[in-house]
């Protein structure tokens, strides 16, 4: 036999469903935003080791030129397409950072 809720009880127990009711939205919420903030830093960690690796490659090149550079056969021309190269990069990386 089942005994009938008294009103405060009706009350207490509408409130214990409004309480379950909010919870379950709010954790669907946040699921969501974690979801949206996780999917935003990988995009900049993405980001970040592309121009980490146009950096790399601007480097080499520069280091390339310098080499050559000392080199006692050095070939001018072929050191300022070097030098050029590298500033390109470097340029690249920069324009990708400021996109992220």
């Amino acid at each position: 036999m089942t005994t009938p809720l008294t009103a405060l009880e009706r009350d207490l127990l509408a409130c214990v469903e409004r309480l379950v009711t909010a919870c379950e939205v709010s954790a669907q919420e946040l699921s969501g935003l974690e979801e949206r903030s996780t999917t935003k830093m990988q995009n900049q960690m993405d980001g970040l080791a592309a121009c980490v690796s146009v950096l790399i490659q601007s480097q080499t090149a520069s280091v390339a030129a310098l080499h050559g550079l000392l080199n006692e056969g050095s070939n001018y021309g072929r050191l300022r397409t070097q030098l050029e190269t590298s500033l390109k990069l470097v340029k690249a990386a920069e324009e990708r950072l400021r996109q992220s």
